[in-house]
């Protein structure tokens, strides 16, 4: 059996990590000496040592060419590179080891759609509902829905029936695949 290494590098579109050189110092003002004080034997206000104002430092980066190494073990005997990475990518943990590194993410296209429409209900405004809202005609019922809405009708069939469909086609978009979906 032979073992090989699978090696990903920066190559030609400048793959770099950035890597911390010096972390960032906070800033931090100066503190005048004081001395500490006392009344009938008791420390009222301690002593203040003196310290010298402290400027912000930011954090320094240092950029390197980005490099990832996955062995694999190999006993079918295959020569060229690109077999071995077939196989290396066929293995079950090897997907998982290149998503960690690479932050890979794959989109599927899918089209977009304006829809509009208009929904009919058939619901019932109670006597209760007509005496507390003095509703004493149909065209004060329909002054009232048009004013307030239907969140105090009851709907037998909430499913209500669609009329006046129109569909529009947007445009094309790219959506998210889980990668271990």
């Amino acid at each position: 059996m032979t073992n090989y290494k699978v090696t990903f590098t920066g190559g030609t579109n400048g793959l770099y990590t950035r890597r911390i050189k010096t972390h960032a110092v906070a800033a931090e003002e100066a503190v005048e000496f004081k001395v500490a004080k006392y009344e009938n034997g008791k420390l009222v206000t301690p002593r203040v040592e003196a310290k010298l104002a402290v400027p912000y430092k930011p954090a320094e980066w240092e950029y390197v060419p980005f490099t990832a190494t996955f062995d694999l073990e190999n006993s079918d005997d295959l020569e060229s590179g690109a077999e071995l990475f077939r196989t290396w990518v066929a293995e079950t943990d090897s997907t998982d080891q290149l998503s960690d590194m690479l932050n890979i993410m794959v989109e599927k296209e899918s089209k977009s759609y304006t829809v509009s429409y208009t929904k009919r209900f058939n619901a019932e405004v109670t006597a209760e509902l007509a005496a507390a809202n003095v509703l004493d005609s149909e065209y004060e019922v329909e002054q009232w829905l048009d004013s307030n809405g239907d969140d105090e009708l009851e709907y037998p069939d909430d499913t209500g029936e669609l009329d006046n469909i129109e569909v529009e086609e947007n445009s094309d978009e790219f959506v998210d695949v889980e990668w271990n979906g």
